[in-house]
């Protein structure tokens, strides 16, 4: 006998496939919203990264000004 045969008889009726094709999809629905909620998470992160990065890269810049700043002025009070 194979496995098959101790198994004995299945049978799957219209009922049993249409509750597990309503199950499929709420969870597809559910996945859905899990979805736009990631993305929305992942692109108010890279919002805040880009906004650190237009800091990180403006302050050199800003320090060079003020420095140029104070020595111009040291050099104008001698």
């Amino acid at each position: 006998m194979s496995e098959r045969d101790h198994l004995g008889v299945v049978t799957v009726g219209a009922r049993e496939i249409y509750d597990e094709l309503v199950a499929m999809r709420e969870d597809v629905r559910s996945l859905s919203q899990t979805h736009e909620g990631v993305a929305t998470t992942l692109a108010d992160h890279e919002d805040r990264i880009r906004g650190l990065e237009r800091w990180r890269y403006a302050l050199p810049v800003a320090a060079v000004t003020s420095a140029g700043t104070l020595i111009t002025a040291v050099v104008k009070v001698m």
